[in-house]
């Protein structure tokens, strides 16, 4: 049988990533021309179209994202063949924004420096889009802060958090129900796990705030808070030094925001520095 060769599998990767033919066929050194006989090949060698045109992006066939994990196992195999080791290729993260700025980086220097050829790149970005991320292979470990309703990776819960509400000094700690949900409640959009723990249980208490402000950062969120714009809610992580120094307060509900960090690997292969890595995480 005429195999597809390894540089079929580097473009196909290329054009996954970049979602443009001219830019992967830059990024692998090619012609466009020979880009395009490189992939109408690959297709007919495969059966199948490989990716659907929408607009200026190629976007990948069902197809090809099924085919995505087995090819990152090929890529990473065929890597390892030639440089003996992982060492030279980063080990590409994609995490919440709580887990991304206030667990990873100290963690990352720990490890960077009992591994000193640790090479890393790390995208922050809610939990809904760390899992397009992990679905469409561009990261190889992600980070979330809620459940997973998927069979598709490997789910492991991996350290407990706690969310609450929060506003400036000059509120009262003991604020009721009612006084509580008339403030302007401002949060994270939808998709975040820290907003998903909180719908859950604001439906619990049928609780609904008068009023509702979404901001992406959680330094958006706590700057509207010290400015007096409404009441905040973020993981305890986020504000501790605020609380510290006074500058916020934490407020008293009975809202229970306990809740989970996840993380999300691919099944199947796993390189040898990734595998290192987990493990030092889970004893860290």
């Amino acid at each position: 049988m005429n195999y597809p060769s390894p540089r079929h599998w580097l473009l196909l990767d290329a054009i996954c990533r970049l979602r443009s033919l001219t830019k992967a066929a830059d990024e692998q050194n090619l012609s466009q021309p020979a880009a395009s006989q490189a992939l109408k090949e690959l297709e007919q060698r495969l059966g199948t179209p490989l990716f659907l045109r929408q607009g200026r992006q190629l976007v990948p066939t069902q197809h090809t994202l099924d085919l995505r994990p087995k090819l990152q196992q090929l890529l990473d195999l065929q890597s390892e063949l030639v440089h003996n080791s992982h060492s030279s290729n980063p080990l590409r993260l994609v995490a919440s924004e709580t887990t991304g700025c206030y667990l990873l980086p100290e963690l990352l220097a720990r490890f960077s420096r009992l591994r000193p050829d640790f090479e890393f790149q790390l995208q922050l970005c809610n939990s809904a889009e760390v899992l397009q991320y992990m679905s469409e292979q561009q990261a190889q470990l992600g980070f979330i802060e809620g459940p997973v309703l998927t069979d598709a990776f490997d789910i492991r819960l991996w350290r407990d958090d706690l969310t609450v509400l929060f506003g400036q000094p000059d509120l009262h700690h003991q604020l009721n129900a009612n006084q509580l949900q008339q403030q302007r409640w401002i949060v994270r959009e939808r998709g975040s796990g820290t907003r998903a723990v909180l719908e859950h249980e604001l439906a619990r208490l049928g609780w609904s705030p008068a009023k509702v402000l979404e901001l992406q950062r959680p330094e958006a969120i706590k700057q509207a808070v010290r400015h007096g714009l409404g009441i905040g809610c973020l993981p305890l992580l986020a504000i501790e030094e605020e609380l510290r120094s006074g500058q916020l307060i934490r407020l008293d509900s009975p809202l229970r925001l306990q809740r989970h960090f996840r993380m999300v690997q691919h099944k199947g292969y796993q390189s040898p520095v990734l595998t290192a890595f987990i493990e030092f995480l889970f004893s860290a």
